[in-house]
């Protein structure tokens, strides 16, 4: 009975932290090539809310960053976008393999002159 008791207070407790200090979380997910250029297409836009961002590569995997605000709590949910070079077209995969930024970030455009 002690072990019941113990296990649920120490369930209360966590679900108590969570909600004080968010429940903001990281997580990963594969998309295919089509999905991937998709939301890479994004990361030029500036939003108030919620932002895409391109954070780089591998040999084999191309990477993006989506976050918003967390809906419960405090903090952020980020998703780290991932898919394979070889589901990518070969002029994009040759850039990335040259360090070359194919997609560019909102981020990085700030205070910057459009040309």
């Amino acid at each position: 009975m002690r072990n019941i008791l113990t296990s649920a207070a120490v369930a209360v407790v966590a679900v108590s932290m969570a909600l004080t200090f968010g429940c903001a979380s990281t997580r990963t997910k594969k998309l295919s090539g089509s999905e991937f250029l998709k939301q890479a297409g994004q990361t030029d836009v500036l939003g108030s809310f919620a932002w895409i961002s391109y954070i780089g590569s591998t040999q084999e995997r191309a990477y993006l960053e989506d976050g918003h605000p967390a809906f419960i709590g405090g903090g952020f949910q980020v998703t780290v976008y991932w898919t394979p070079l070889s589901e990518l077209p070969s002029n994009i995969v040759a850039r990335l393999k040259a360090g070359e930024r194919p997609w560019t970030n909102a981020m990085d455009r700030i205070g910057q002159p459009r040309l």
